[in-house]
């Protein structure tokens, strides 16, 4: 080989590493967009709940009843069912 075709060989050596370093770095590039655009996606919650709704509806409706209220007479407390005529039996 002469002095010119071994020139022009590293030349043309030369401009496929740059090519192939381009597209390499392109490729790179591109998935690190990819890897970051799917960190950034924002993915839709199932429309499910997560806890039957039966339940859900229970806790509701014992959330906003209040709890019967504690009804003392002479330091003893009254169930509930009994009628308020035992409070002018006590007295």
């Amino acid at each position: 080989m002469g002095l010119f075709e071994r020139l022009r060989a590293a030349e043309h050596q030369g401009r496929d590493a740059a090519r192939e370093g381009f597209t390499r770095a392109r490729t790179s590039l591109e998935e690190a967009q990819s890897r970051l655009r799917r960190k950034m996606r924002i993915h839709p919650r199932s429309t499910k709940p997560r806890i039957p709704v039966f339940v859900a509806l229970e806790e509701k409706n014992d959330s906003l009843a209040s709890p019967p209220a504690i009804v003392t007479i002479n330091g003893q407390d009254v169930p509930p069912g009994e009628p308020e005529v035992a409070e002018e039996e006590a007295a």
